[in-house]
């Protein structure tokens, strides 16, 4: 009896693990874990099921590729139901590299902030890393939500480009007024909306 016991509370343990919900954070470039809305996200979005990680990528105002993706390699311990990204700006394209090297069945949701994945007339300095990026995006159908937030006035990302990137993904989007970058300066220490989609994906309660 008392193995049987041990048995069940092994069993129950395991499925609890199996249904943490791992929320990753990927900043952009010239950017820190600790910049804009992202300890907003982690603050309002951690609890018991929700595991949320921001991941630090070295030298963000000189990024390269090969060690940013395998900073993300080296942080990001599973990619399943359970798994959600959030990425802003250059990290979105970053992240897409990463996952069309990887393996994986089914990726919970992901959602990406001023996307793109195309060169900006803005930042020059970023062709090199942007053409390097693998543009193969098969995997999206193993998405199984995903959404883009898009402003209507960037000053960096031009809303045509994270709107093309949106259609390749097949990715819903939003478009809010006047959000600029989506950057602390932007006013976005706080952003409800993300944060609204993400309680919906991980059904996490108010």
């Amino acid at each position: 009896m008392k193995f049987l016991i041990m048995l069940l509370c092994s069993f129950l343990s395991i499925n609890t693990v199996s249904a943490q919900n791992n929320i990753y954070i990927i900043h952009g470039f010239g950017a820190n874990v600790n910049d804009h809305w992202f300890n907003y996200i982690e603050r309002n979005l951690s609890n018991k099921t929700n595991h949320v990680m921001k991941i630090a990528l070295p030298d963000a105002s000189h990024p390269q590729l090969l060690a940013w993706n395998k900073t993300l390699k080296d942080n990001i311990t599973r990619i399943d139901k359970h798994t959600f990204f959030v990425a802003h700006s250059l990290g979105c394209i970053t992240l897409l590299d990463y996952l069309a090297q990887s393996n994986f069945q089914q990726i919970g949701g992901m959602v990406c902030v001023s996307g793109f994945s195309e060169q900006l007339t803005t930042l020059p300095q970023l062709d090199g890393y942007i053409l390097a990026t693998n543009k193969d995006f098969s995997f999206k159908d193993k998405i199984l939500q995903g959404h883009m937030f898009i402003s209507d006035h960037d000053q960096y990302v031009q809303t045509e480009l994270s709107l093309a990137l949106a259609k390749k993904l097949n990715f819903a989007y939003t478009v809010i007024p006047n959000a600029g970058h989506f950057l602390g300066s932007d006013g976005y220490q706080e952003f409800p909306q993300l944060l609204s989609w993400l309680k919906y994906v991980t059904r996490t309660p108010d």
